[in-house]
């Protein structure tokens, strides 16, 4: 026989075999798509934002000549510059590029909110007064009096506003009314977006008085470029930050990509671990077919059929699957973007869309992943297909159970052991940085899951048994039947099964984690917080509280002392908070009597934070060479600007405080006008801690303040145990989006355990032709072989449930620098998960089991 006819003859041998084994082919090639669609799903999703925010920004930008803004560390500009630039030869209109943070409520108080989109407030102009992309009004007219406002479209539908309905605005400063004379359609303005706009002069007059930190756009006369336009304003203001539109296009667009990227790889990561779990079950299904067809390739090599050959047939089919899977995959993955997008649009924090489209790496991508994962987990068993003998092969049944466990299983007790060392010396190392701990868990974590892989068929050998026997015994002799059918083949039990627990494990460790950062919350809130009450802004959010509701709740009836805790732009020395969402946050200030509202204990120092200074965490200043009296140099990052800062004393090690905390003495001659603070630019009060003069009941206080705070309609007034709840609330909200990703890694387990099951009937045709023929009865089948699904799905849940409670206390423990722990084990979950798992492996057998009962006694006998 020739090489190519060979070939040609092996490659039919494999397609044809895919074609008699459609199911089997389907259920494989269905653990294949589930990954890649993630895979394919995230590149589709960041390309398909990156090209929406490139064009958003191109638009906005495109027409804007330049843009005048100050210098990083420089004061806002003051509100007059905007006359003052259009005087400029070479100008011909001027924008105000700012824009105010600012949340609205309808009339009757509801708050309109946006999940997270932007919600702000803009200077309206006419369209041939605007400088960049236009706003044109598409219902009632423009703003013209110091109350009126318009609203984007998007959001006057979604929230059911109408041209004469009554606004109100509050901002870090204070809460206007407005009355909406009009809706205006922006590009700029999608999904959850919501944009109040207002005349010029009432942007500057009420939102703009401090100062313009965002500058302005300029465009410029017919027959002036922007480059002209550019170097003309430098020269004029060599002081200040002067740049092209497209500069400033280009700039957004490279933050955004930037951003993108954590989704992107946030996305990917998920699609790998689906892929990994689907990995064991392509393994174990080709191992199964190679069990299945020993008669097949022993007359395939009895006709002159070399080892070469039978190996390249199952690699031909699994190259197949890996390509069908990938390619479906592709497809699964533009279904993932819109449904992601649908996702956010129902939980209102809704994008801009350009349309979902296919690209050379988000097709490349995840075919090369998909195909090679496929072979990979498939060339065990293609190498085991072509040993097999011409004679010694003649009988069927899959020998491979009879084979001896000892190598791999002192193989995975070797990993096993070298993981828990690793996990004990990242435990151990307390005096090493964090991620040095995290790194060293890590790769120790991965050779603990290894080394169960491995020794997982030895531990199932006792295990599933007994485990089947407390599961059937309810069952008779049915649930007998069930367990000593375990016991066949431990390989494939283990392999079937740890799909499921590697699923398992990831939410067990997630789980504990999740619990043990909710109880630090309450413990932190509940030893640290004296105060009675707490008033923070939206949830979710960081929207500073307005002055002038501080200012009411201070001459409150029945209050005694408050303390404001916020955030600056500031780095104290080398080290910048990076606490906002964009890490644009520095220090933390309080601004009152600190020790009166938080608990904690100085180590060295006072706190006296009615003088300027900082106090710090002692571990922080002993890393930085901070003594108390010590001079640290404050400063804007990336900026020029910086000033001396005194130490004043150290305190023990709390997550209420941070770092360090400076006083308000400290920031308030950086907030007065000409000062790169000024009016507040840059700081955000997110928190006033109220303490009661013992008038009245912490209850009736806490009445009183709701009702001051009603008209800045965003306050939360709670007390200590109500805001840890809502702290808590948070973490849920973070562990539910993880527990949906890895749902999908269940899903895929699910799908092998359906498959193997499948396989096995398959495998089991005469037995079960003899059990029939025996007297047993259809519903028996059924029962029988929905038990030794159940048995593989709880024996998964528990090696998962107890590797993951394990590997969740050591994640804990290495982040007890960090202030969290004490390891909270959450039993609800693992119980939930077990009793899950029995669900699963129900639902997992219907099909199988199905098939199995409707098994012909004298065919299957024949056979």
């Amino acid at each position: 026989m020739s090489s190519s006819s060979g070939t040609s003859a092996i490659t039919r041998v494999s397609m044809r075999s895919l074609a008699a084994h459609k199911v089997r082919f389907v259920l494989t090639i269905l653990s294949v798509v589930l990954g890649t669609a993630f895979i394919a799903g995230s590149f589709m999703f960041t390309n398909s934002l990156s090209r929406t925010f490139d064009g958003l920004f191109s638009d906005i930008y495109d027409d804007v000549g330049a843009v005048v803004e100050p210098q990083p560390g420089q004061p806002p500009l003051p509100p007059q510059f905007v006359d003052e630039v259009g005087a400029q030869p070479g100008v011909d209109k001027v924008n105000v590029a700012d824009e105010t943070q600012a949340v609205f409520a309808t009339k009757d108080g509801t708050v309109i909110r946006t999940g997270g989109a932007p919600s702000v407030i803009r200077a309206y102009y006419p369209e041939d007064q605007t400088v960049g992309l236009q706003a044109p009004i598409v219902e009632g007219q423009a703003p013209t009096t110091p109350t009126d406002m318009i609203l984007n479209r998007a959001a006057a539908e979604k929230f059911n506003v109408h041209p004469g309905d009554t606004l109100t605005a509050v901002d870090a400063m204070n809460r206007r009314d407005f009355t909406v004379t009009g809706i205006y359609d922006f590009s700029a303005a999608a999904g959850g977006y919501v944009g109040g706009m207002v005349t010029p002069a009432t942007y500057v007059q009420d939102f703009g008085a401090t100062g313009l930190a965002k500058g302005v756009y300029v465009d410029a006369k017919p027959g002036v470029s922007s480059q002209q336009l550019v170097a003309e304003l430098r020269q004029a203001y060599p002081n200040l930050q002067v740049r092209t539109g497209q500069e400033l296009a280009d700039e957004s667009t490279a933050k955004v990509e930037d951003s993108l990227g954590f989704l992107n790889y946030f996305l990917v990561a998920f699609g790998l671990i689906a892929l990994l779990v689907g990995a064991f079950i392509i393994a174990n299904t080709f191992s199964m077919i190679v069990a299945q067809r020993t008669r097949e390739f022993a007359l395939l090599r009895a006709l002159g059929t070399s080892r070469r050959q039978l190996t390249s047939s199952v690699v031909v089919e699994s190259i197949v699957i890996g390509i069908i899977g990938s390619l479906l995959g592709v497809l699964a993955g533009v279904g993932l973007v819109h449904a992601i997008y649908a996702a956010m649009d129902a939980f209102g924090f809704g994008l801009p869309s350009s349309g979902v489209s296919l690209t050379v790496k988000a097709v490349v991508a995840p075919l090369i992943v998909g195909v090679l994962v496929t072979v990979a987990s498939a060339w065990a068993p293609a190498r085991r297909a072509g040993r097999v003998r011409p004679v010694e092969a003649m009988r069927s049944g899959d020998q491979s159970s009879s084979s001896s466990l000892v190598k791999r299983t002192v193989a995975g007790g070797v990993a096993f052991l070298i993981g828990v060392v690793a996990m004990v010396v990242a435990i151990s190392l307390s005096d090493a940085a964090t991620s040095t701990r995290a790194i060293t868990l890590g790769v120790g974590a991965a050779l603990m899951i290894l080394g169960t892989f491995l020794f997982s068929p030895a531990l199932g050998r006792p295990v599933v048994p007994a485990l089947g026997r407390v599961l059937g015994a309810p069952f008779g002799a049915v649930g007998k039947l069930a367990a000593t059918n375990s016991q066949r083949n431990p390989r494939r039990t283990a392999t079937t099964a740890f799909a499921l627990t590697l699923g398992l494990t990831l939410v067990a460790c997630f789980g504990m984690l999740g619990a043990t950062m909710k109880q630090s919350v309450t413990d932190i809130v509940s030893s640290s917080v004296k105060s009675d009450l707490v008033i923070t802004g939206p949830q979710q959010s960081f929207f500073p509280l307005p002055d002038q509701l501080i200012t009411d709740v201070e001459k409150a009836p029945g209050v005694a002392s408050t303390v404001e805790f916020g955030v600056t732009p500031l780095a104290i020395g080398p080290i910048a908070n990076g606490g906002g969402p964009g890490g644009e946050f520095g220090a933390g200030y309080a601004r009152g009597d600190i020790s009166s509202a938080m608990a904690f204990t100085m180590a060295q120092g006072t706190a006296d934070f009615t003088q300027p200074g900082f106090i710090a965490d002692k571990d922080v200043a002993a890393a930085n060479g901070w003594t108390v009296g010590s001079t640290v140099q404050a400063s804007i990052p990336n900026s020029p600007f910086s000033f001396p800062v005194t130490l004043m004393g150290t305190y023990d090690p709390t997550p209420a405080l941070g770092p360090f905390v400076v006083s308000w003495p400290t920031l308030e001659p950086l907030v007065q006008e000409g000062q790169p603070l000024a009016g507040g630019n840059g700081l955000r009060t997110l928190m006033v801690m109220v303490t009661g003069n013992g008038s009245q009941s912490v209850r009736s206080l806490q009445d009183e303040l709701n009702k001051v705070t009603e008209p800045f309609v965003i306050a939360q007034v709670q007390t200590p145990t109500e805001y840890a709840g809502q702290q808590a609330v948070l973490v849920d909200q973070m562990l539910n989006i993880l527990y949906s990703l890895l749902a999908l890694a269940i899903i895929v387990a699910v799908l092998g355990i359906i498959n193997t099951l499948a396989l096995n009937v398959i495998e089991r045709r005469q037995e079960l032709g003899m059990l029939r023929a025996v007297g047993m009865h259809r519903r028996q089948i059924r029962r029988m072989i929905t038990l030794e699904a159940v048995q593989i799905a709880v024996f998964g849940a528990i090696i998962g449930a107890v590797l993951g409670v394990v590997l969740g206390f050591a994640f804990v423990e290495v982040l007890s620098n960090e202030g969290l722990g004490p390891a909270v084990v959450p039993w609800t979950l693992i119980v939930v998960m077990l009793l899950a798992s029995a669900v699963v492996g129900a639902v997992a057998a219907i099909w199988p089991a199905i098939k199995a009962a409707r098994t012909p006694p004298l065919e299957a006998i024949a056979d």
